[in-house]
């Protein structure tokens, strides 16, 4: 059975829950958009795309995407630097 998704998806984030949840992953998660939806699946041994076992609809379905934070950022907001001064390096370096 092919597991889908109409959601936004974090691979790595989702490659983690569904680990967590017992579902082997070791060979790594994929996707594709297919149709309006996202298709996702694991790889067999030789690369290949292999289904994803029906218990990972579940885990998939209760996926909520969290976007990677940007680490300069945080250094950025660590800086004693003035709101404006702030903004002008995340616009430099096109993170903010």
């Amino acid at each position: 059975m092919a597991v889908t998704t109409t959601n936004d998806v974090q691979l790595d984030q989702l490659e983690g829950e569904l680990s967590a949840a017992g579902i082997d992953v070791t060979t790594g998660i994929g996707s594709h958009e297919t149709g309006g939806s996202t298709a996702i699946y694991t790889y067999d041994n030789d690369g290949h795309i292999f289904d994803l076992p029906n218990a990972a609809q579940a885990v998939v379905d209760a996926h909520v995407a969290v976007t990677p934070v940007d680490p300069r950022i945080a250094v950025i907001d660590a800086m004693d630097l003035s709101d404006d001064n702030k903004a002008a390096l995340l616009a430099l370096f096109s993170i903010g």
